[in-house]
């Protein structure tokens, strides 16, 4: 097994396992989600004692006997009670509690509270889990070949993964088994980050120095956060901590070094990609914009995050509902679909395309909707003393005219915005299509051949461009064997070159066909700027490279005839000149003749 399979079969098998701990996580969620601690706990500056704060009448804690003010002796609690104070509870869980009341030392038997159902943000959550767990199967099962593909489809596994096992989010009856996954979740979680740097390695090679000082400043700041963190909960967990001064467990860090740590394993990353973007060029530099734009926003966000957390510790929550979280869930659908793009756009879309699509398609919404509003009004203003039943005949008039006129205003809307916004875009395509009529009446096929590529490299923004024409058994270098050449004897339409083995070199091969044979290919690179051939630019190629076929071989018919002319004149010369020999003699050398 090559290393293409290798690499295939380990990321499905991750993306898989994702799926599975989605699955597990939704069915132990429903079962294990409580509201967690009615009361909270504050740092008092006293080694190894917290305060008791929140606790509200008739509430579990109040039943259990907790009262504001009371101390919580933070060096007698087991490493699972204090886990689960930092943490959440489980649902009815009982934790021991020794407290100081009045100054009466006591222990005290608290009982959490019940199951609540998921909330629907946890859901949304869900989705953009398995939302990324299905792009990253997507991406390794059709580019694991690459590794700047692999790395990505690694780093959303990760991503996805261990947003289910974060202190909080998941809870078993075993809290130090909890406690030891949500450490190597959040490892994960940063480790993923670094591969962001290790990715931007793989493009504008040699790194320059600055290049290569960011991406081991990314390695070294996540690797030495990870660390600290580790140890800082550790030492929470296991008594060794003096204070439970803001204890937010893998959130972001609990002091001003772990937050600014925390933003540092994010920022470097971000600007190893801009260092990248500035130092790439042509296909490249356009893929790695399009990931930078996207996954970036994963480092901005936990960035952000983790300086929010830090300076306002209750930042944007309430009853459990996150700001952040929301952020969050928005990236998670958002993300994967640049990543996808810049590694797919050769195949999936063209972004020109679908802007000028997405554009016309709105301001025709627009006109439309825009139009039936200032009618209902002003019919409600003309004829307000109507009967409802010819309002709502006039209405329903309306609507019928503004249907049949949908077609009227796209092809309004669409000229419109075409010649603002989209013009140099029409006006190459409108050079290719010209051509093709022009092809017809060029009688030297050189000159034709020369346009035809002048044309396409400067209108169709191609980074090269050949023309392979017919010549016994080969189409120029390739022999007709090709399975390129094949194809194209058989489907006679656009080949992708990336689908077949082919000998061809190139982006897109077009078939030139004439009289129903294949006369020609005409092969197409990769665009300068690294986008894909909008679709309307891919047809008006189509239509030069069949024009262009059909007048090489007209051109070359009438060569062959002039040829076929020439050797027939020859044949015929020794016995013409014979005549004429025969027509300057004297009348008895004819007769000896």
């Amino acid at each position: 097994m090559n290393a293409t399979a290798v690499w295939r079969a380990f990321l499905l098998a991750l993306c898989a396992c994702g799926g599975v701990c989605v699955a597990v996580n939704i069915v132990s969620g429903s079962m294990t989600v409580s509201e967690g601690l009615d009361f909270s706990i504050a740092s008092t500056g006293v080694p190894y004692v917290a305060r008791i704060e929140g606790v509200r009448p008739r509430s579990p804690a109040a039943a259990a006997g907790l009262s504001n003010g009371d101390l919580l002796r933070l060096r007698d609690l087991s490493p699972a009670v204090r886990y689960r104070l930092a943490s959440g509870v489980y649902p009815r869980e009982h934790l021991m509690l020794v407290t100081v009341h009045n100054g009466t030392v006591r222990t005290i038997l608290y009982t959490s509270g019940p199951w609540v159902p998921i909330r629907w943000d946890l859901w949304i959550f869900y989705a953009g889990d398995v939302w990324m767990l299905l792009f990253a199967a997507l991406i390794a099962w059709y580019r694991s070949e690459r590794a700047d593909a692999r790395l990505l489809s690694l780093f959303l596994s990760l991503v996805a993964i261990q947003g289910l096992f974060q202190a909080g989010d998941w809870a078993t009856h075993s809290a130090l088994l909890d406690f030891a996954v949500g450490l190597a979740a959040f490892a994960a979680n940063y480790c993923a980050y670094a591969l962001l740097a290790t990715y931007t390695t793989l493009f504008a090679r040699p790194l320059s120095p600055l290049r290569q000082a960011l991406v081991w400043l990314a390695y070294a700041t996540v690797a030495a956060f990870v660390a600290l963190v580790v140890v800082d909960e550790a030492s929470y967990v296991f008594g060794h901590s003096k204070t439970f001064a803001n204890i937010a467990l893998y959130s972001g860090g609990s002091t001003i070094a772990e937050g600014a740590m925390a933003s540092l394993s994010c920022l470097f990353p971000v600007l190893c990609m801009l260092a990248t973007i500035q130092a790439a060029k042509g296909e490249e530099r356009a893929r790695v914009i399009w990931t930078s734009l996207t996954v970036g926003l994963f480092c901005v966000d936990e960035c952000l995050s983790n300086i929010a957390w830090l300076v306002f510790p209750a930042f944007g929550r309430e009853n459990g509902f996150s700001v952040e979280a929301q952020i969050g869930n928005v990236i998670n659908f958002v993300a994967p679909l640049g990543m996808v793009y810049a590694l797919f756009n050769r195949r999936l879309l063209d972004f020109g395309f679908v802007l000028n699509r997405a554009a016309v398609y709105s301001v025709v919404s627009i006109v439309i909707l825009g139009i039936f509003v200032f009618a209902e009004w002003a019919f409600s203003q003309w004829f307000s003393s109507a009967s409802h039943t010819t309002n709502l005949a006039m209405s329903a008039a309306l609507a019928l005219a503004l249907g049949l006129s949908v077609r009227a205003i796209h092809s309004r809307v669409d000229r419109v915005l075409d010649a603002v916004f989209f013009r140099k875009r029409h006006e190459d395509e409108q050079a290719i299509r010209m051509l093709a009529h022009e092809a017809a009446y060029i009688t030297d096929p050189q000159i034709l051949l020369s346009r035809v590529i002048a044309v396409l490299e400067e209108h169709a923004d191609s980074t090269s461009a050949q023309i392979l024409l017919e010549s016994g058994s080969r189409y120029g270098s390739v022999s007709e064997n090709d399975p390129a050449i094949v194809r194209l004897h058989v489907t006679r339409k656009v080949l992708d070159l990336h689908d077949v083995q082919s000998a061809i070199s190139g982006e897109f091969a077009y078939p030139m066909i004439a009289r129903g044979r294949l006369v020609g290919v005409l092969v197409l690179g990769p665009k300068r700027n690294g986008e894909s051939y909008a679709p309307d630019e891919s047809d008006a190629i189509a239509q030069l490279a069949h024009d262009a076929g059909v007048s090489l071989d007209v051109l070359a018919t009438k060569h062959e005839t002039r040829d076929d002319a020439l050797l027939e004149a020859i044949r015929e010369l020794p016995q013409q000149i014979v005549n004429l020999l025969l027509e300057t003699l004297p009348e008895p050398e004819k007769l000896a003749q």
